[in-house]
């Protein structure tokens, strides 16, 4: 086989280990964004309703405010009242009077909406924060094991990269750079056999040609469909290489 075949035999191996512990190693960060993201859902629930108390407590207090504002109202018209001679003008007053009453219950049922409100908001915080607790316990040991397998992980990564890259320091740049395009393009499998007459990679029939270059092996031969590089596997010897003529 060529050297520089073997060399890419090599440099694929090393890649694609070098590839399956970087996508083992991108699974951790996945997986800590999960719970990190289970926690802040819970945190956000609880943040709202934190809100809504406050907001519903803010109404409360001006709801308040206009209840006396339209109590103190209330009084003065029945003041009024008494002494008031015109009728058109008392109906005109007791008119307000009910309009006052009428503001006031509307007020005192939005108020009792209110306190429902803020009852409903404090048991989702209770809820929630329990939730929260039991959630941080059972995933804490996960979330250790994850720190401890990431850097793991990163060593096992710059020892892969060690390693790959010395094995490109030995191969020819222009050969590196065709091998790397197929590499990336074809989902790890740049070097692929073509014992049985066809590709190994694409499964396309290979001519004639293109076969006995590869079985003599002292050149780099590309699939024509694919662009894989070709290499012979088996130990049976060409008996006319006139065929290549």
């Amino acid at each position: 086989m060529d050297p520089r075949l073997s060399q890419l035999l090599v440099l694929q191996e090393t890649l694609s280990e070098q590839r399956e512990i970087e996508s083992e190693y991108d699974i951790i960060p996945k997986r800590r964004q999960e719970i990190e993201d289970l926690f802040g859902a819970l945190e956000n629930d609880i943040k709202s309703a934190q809100t809504k108390i406050q907001d519903c407590e803010a109404e409360q207090k001006t709801r308040e405010l206009d209840l006396s504002s339209n109590q103190d109202k209330r009084v003065k018209k029945e003041a009024q009242l008494l002494s008031i001679k015109n009728k058109k003008e008392y109906d005109a007053t007791f008119s307000e009077i009910e309009t006052l009453d009428k503001k006031n219950q509307r007020i005192e049922t939005r108020m009792i909406e209110l306190m429902e409100e803020i009852d409903k908001a404090k048991k989702v915080i209770e809820e929630k924060t329990a939730e929260l607790e039991l959630k941080k316990s059972q995933f804490s040991g996960e979330l250790g094991s994850l720190e401890d397998r990431a850097s793991e992980m990163n060593a096992s990564i710059e020892g892969a990269k060690a390693a790959s890259q010395e094995v490109v320091d030995q191969v020819n740049p222009n050969l590196y750079q065709r091998f790397i395009r197929v590499f990336n393009s074809r989902n790890g499998l740049a070097v692929v056999a073509a014992n049985n007459g066809h590709c190994g990679g694409c499964s396309v029939r290979l001519t004639p040609r293109i076969m006995q270059l590869v079985k003599r092996g002292q050149d780099v031969v590309q699939c024509e469909a694919c662009h894989r590089f070709l290499v012979w596997e088996n130990d049976e010897l060409i008996e006319d290489d006139q065929a290549l003529l």
